[in-house]
């Protein structure tokens, strides 16, 4: 059984999770009905600068989980508090051989540990529509579906 190495810092370890970022974006995209180009479309260079900007105005956290055994990367969240103290699990990913293992569970605590000690007002996830069994894995920490946001891709 591996043994796993959790790293935490900001920013300037987001270039590290590059890899397993485009890896949940094409998951997105296979998963998503009426919007897979736009996951095609997203360039991790783009969501890094808008992760950068959102750090400006308060604060970013990136875990990372190395495999020590490959000694690669296998799994990251990113977090964020802005200025209005709204604290967000913008992205986590375990790469499929890792899940079940109990690495999303210990990414998911350091993140809602640290908007805990940074005194966060309210705490939420986006869920990308189709990936809904995602559902399960956060009810386990309190988050359930409060809305849908729909958006119109072509009318006529």
């Amino acid at each position: 059984m591996a043994d796993f190495i959790y790293e935490e810092g900001n920013e300037e370890l987001l270039d590290f999770i590059k890899p397993l970022w485009e890896q949940l974006n094409e998951e997105h995209r296979h998963l998503s009905k009426n919007f897979s180009n736009v996951f095609i479309s997203n360039k991790f260079e783009k969501r890094k600068a808008g992760l950068i900007e959102q750090a400006k105005s308060g604060l970013i956290r990136v875990d990372l989980v190395k495999d020590s055994m490959s000694n690669r990367y296998i799994g990251y969240c990113v977090s964020t508090v802005d200025n209005r103290k709204v604290g967000e699990v913008e992205s986590l990913f375990i790469e499929d051989r890792y899940r079940g293992l109990g690495i999303g569970d210990n990414l998911m605590k350091k993140a809602l540990s640290w908007m805990d000690n940074v005194s966060t007002v309210k705490k939420i996830i986006n869920v990308a529509y189709g990936n809904e069994k995602v559902f399960s894995f956060y009810s386990k920490y309190g988050f359930y579906p409060r809305s849908y946001i729909t958006e119109q891709i072509e009318y006529e």
